[in-house]
């Protein structure tokens, strides 16, 4: 196979896994922002398209924000919390909860989570109450809601474990949640301290693609574009400055603009990286840095207003001769023939 073909693929295949995770970032700190501050565990390991993917989430939620993982092969590679609960068939295989929970508690007495909706949820949080008391668990005790109508049988859940002198008992809730149903969850009022969140983050259920595509912007010296209609883009070397209330497009070229932050930095040159990976707890800070930067009508799950991104007058300036140019050969050569 061609070396160009070669590099050709592995550039598309790199372009790919950036587009997929920039959809799961977007997803991760979606979740953030409608959890209202509840804690959030990433679930996705098994729905993802691959095991490479599942990494990749993990440590997106984990920037964004997420207190721990299912994923312990992440867990160990990213230095993350791994975090989880028991299975509905690991109660099935018992012959009824209180044993169940018994067994699960003796192996993990210092973070106990019980799963109570395997058969019934008010029936499974008096199981989960009659093991805690029991047992006398030192650590800190929760249940978990993974199915019906998690904000009810949330109430219903805080109701009786409040009544049993568990008020510091936590309740996680799971099941298919993604960041709309998160946030109906929180504005409803529902006493959830924590969620599970797995298929519609891990594969982008939401936004399955993204619409991008690469654009020539230069070409042999000279500044090149697309005029099609609906798709123009904008000709040459980019750099993207930063500031409160907005972004600017300039060319690279342009000297930095006062009070703007550069976005766009250099990390490899003739095949080698210019620096050391960073720590993931710096880009987290840079992350929830950014995320606090943005209005909150650009935060907002719904009709969300994106930042304003103006085009520097050089650049607008080299658009507008690129396009003359390009509509004046385009007349000469319809002429000539």
């Amino acid at each position: 196979m061609p070396g160009g073909l070669l590099t050709d693929l592995y550039e598309l295949n790199m372009a790919a896994s950036y587009m997929r995770r920039s959809m799961t970032g977007t997803a991760t700190f979606s979740c953030v922002l409608a959890a209202d501050g509840a804690q959030l565990v990433d679930f996705a390991f098994r729905r993802t398209q691959g095991i490479d993917a599942s990494l990749a989430v993990a440590r997106a939620s984990a920037i964004a924000g997420f207190a721990a993982t299912s994923n312990v092969a992440a867990a160990r590679r990213y230095g993350l919390t791994a975090a989880g609960t028991m299975a509905h068939s690991f109660i099935e295989a018992f012959e009824d909860e209180q044993q169940a929970f018994a067994a699960f508690a003796e192996d993990f007495p210092g973070k106990t989570t019980f799963l109570v909706d395997t058969y019934d949820t008010g029936r499974g949080v008096r199981a989960a109450i009659e093991v805690a008391r029991r047992l006398r668990l030192p650590g800190p005790v929760g249940v978990r809601l993974d199915s019906g109508d998690l904000a009810e049988l949330a109430r219903l859940a805080r109701t009786l474990l409040d009544g049993a002198g568990l008020r510091d008992a936590r309740i996680f809730a799971s099941g298919g949640l993604d960041e709309y149903a998160i946030a109906r969850l929180a504005f409803s009022g529902a006493p959830i301290d924590a969620y599970g969140v797995g298929t519609k983050m891990g594969v982008s259920a939401d936004a399955p693609y993204l619409d991008s595509a690469y654009k020539l912007v230069a070409y042999a010296g000279r500044p090149v574009m697309k005029l099609s209609a609906g798709k123009t883009s904008a000709p040459g070397a980019k750099q993207v400055y930063r500031r409160p209330g907005g972004d600017v497009l300039a060319l690279r070229e342009e000297p930095p603009l006062p009070g703007h932050e550069a976005l766009l930095l250099p990390v490899m040159r003739d095949g080698r990286p210019l620096a050391a990976p960073e720590p993931l707890a710096a880009i987290q800070r840079r992350c929830h840095a950014d995320l606090a930067a943005l209005p909150p009508a650009a935060r907002a799950l719904h009709d969300a207003e994106p930042v304003p991104v103006r085009i520097s007058e050089q650049l607008k300036s080299l658009r507008d001769r690129a396009a003359r140019d390009i509509m004046r050969r385009t007349a000469d050569r319809t002429a000539g023939t």
